[in-house]
């Protein structure tokens, strides 16, 4: 892409992600680019075509890229107890929430809103991280540390309570602070405990 491509694209993710896709203007965008509105329309046809350019590459590269490096990094430990895994688990992706929110949020809208994102995320998720999430699982519930539950009633719960905190941080300012997050680890273990 060329600098002014790059200049509208991140000028893009920053206007959607404050003001929402469909609260926003190309003319907002091309403002806050420093370009004319036309180069909008040039390389990327109309806003939806923009925002395809900031969902594509989230789908196809940095989502994988991310889930791998989440697979390595997170799922290959052992784990003494279920505070540790949880710990772990909660705290690296809350870090990685708060790196990259903008473009999460803008992703977290189109998910909600755009059937054909739904169903590609479900394929992105590699086969990697299953194997991983449920080998960890299944050898703390070998070893009863974890609520005897099938791995995705289990795995729902903690998407439940970490999704509670990851919308209020991206839609209702509620900060992720060392007490809230230290919340969402307890009510976790709490619920998940054997």
């Amino acid at each position: 892409m060329t600098d002014k491509q790059i200049k509208i694209l991140a000028a893009a993710i920053d206007v959607f992600a404050e003001k929402g896709y469909a609260n926003t203007s190309t003319k907002e965008i091309a403002e806050k680019a420093g370009v004319a509105e036309g180069n909008i329309f040039n390389k990327f046809v109309n806003k939806r075509g923009l925002l395809h350019a900031i969902v594509t590459p989230v789908m196809q590269s940095f989502f994988p890229a991310s889930m791998d490096t989440f697979v390595k990094t997170q799922l290959t430990k052992v784990y003494p107890s279920l505070n540790a895994f949880i710990t772990a688990l909660v705290q690296d992706r809350f870090a990685f929430l708060k790196q990259n929110s903008k473009v999460i949020k803008i992703f977290v809208s189109e998910m909600l809103y755009d059937q054909e994102v739904r169903a590609q995320l479900t394929t992105e998720f590699t086969g990697a991280y299953w194997h991983r999430i449920n080998q960890q699982l299944d050898s703390l519930k070998a070893n009863h540390l974890i609520v005897d539950w099938s791995n995705i009633e289990i795995l729902k719960t903690m998407w439940s309570i970490t999704g509670g905190a990851i919308l209020g941080y991206l839609y209702f300012d509620q900060q992720l602070t060392k007490t809230s997050t230290d919340h969402a680890i307890t009510a976790l273990v709490k619920a998940l405990s054997y």
